[in-house]
């Protein structure tokens, strides 16, 4: 006589982790579209960058909406390393988009992270206004630009990549496998080439871009004596 594992708990868990990650997405999928609105307005110019920044802040710095997208963020960190222990625990990724999906959800969880510190460095410690100054600060010279060029055009292509690796099972549970592959393939083409777009406008291929003295010892805290190179 055979015994039977009862594994419909583990199942309902799994389904329920599933459920809120997906629900965290639709929240922060908002987020990051207009987050790339702003990030592409900067073709335009420093001060259309911080104008239309200023649009939005009005409703995600709003401090009850801001604890909230901060808590779905916290939250979707977590539940995406939940998933993914899960996810390698059952053995190793089979195919391409398997492996697209682990990798490209890795890579977000380490972009965040690391976002969400130098968040708190430049808002909480040094108490700056986190504007088009932020981002391009990193972005001035050598060595900084040697991590954060990658950082930034990887950050975005996992994050879309990503997106596109959840909205292809969509199409896939309507049995549409060629529409979802096609929809994967172009979130992840949309990832790169916002990735690509970013670069020039942080990096002021398009324009010069100031560095004050306040984001100067920003970047010092992290490499003292850092100098940005002339012109």
């Amino acid at each position: 006589m055979s015994t039977t594992t009862v594994t419909l708990p583990q199942a309902n868990t799994a389904q329920r982790l599933r459920r809120w990650h997906k629900f965290n997405a639709f929240v922060l999928m908002a987020f990051i579209t207009v987050h790339f609105i702003n990030h592409l307005s900067g073709v335009f110019g420093i001060k259309t960058y911080n104008a239309v920044q200023d649009v939005f802040r009005t409703v995600y710095r709003f401090p009850p909406i801001e604890l909230i997208l901060l808590l779905v963020i916290s939250s979707q960190l977590v539940l995406g390393a939940i998933l993914l222990v899960r996810s390698l625990r059952r053995g190793r990724p089979k195919g391409f988009w398997a492996w697209t999906q682990v990798l490209s959800g890795g890579l977000f969880f380490l972009f965040m992270v690391e976002h969400l510190y130098a968040l708190f460095m430049a808002r909480l410690v040094f108490h700056l206004d986190t504007n088009f100054s932020w981002p391009a600060s990193v972005m001035s010279g050598p060595p900084f630009t040697y991590y954060f060029i990658p950082y930034y055009f990887l950050g975005v292509l996992a994050v879309m990549t990503h997106i596109g690796t959840g909205m292809r099972f969509w199409a896939l549970d309507a049995g549409r496998e060629t529409l979802g592959n096609w929809i994967g393939i172009s979130f992840m083409l949309a990832g790169a080439l916002i990735g690509a777009a970013i670069i020039p406008i942080l990096t002021g291929a398009l324009y010069p871009i100031p560095l004050t003295q306040e984001w100067l010892d920003y970047l010092r805290y992290f490499l003292p004596g850092y100098m940005p190179p002339a012109g």
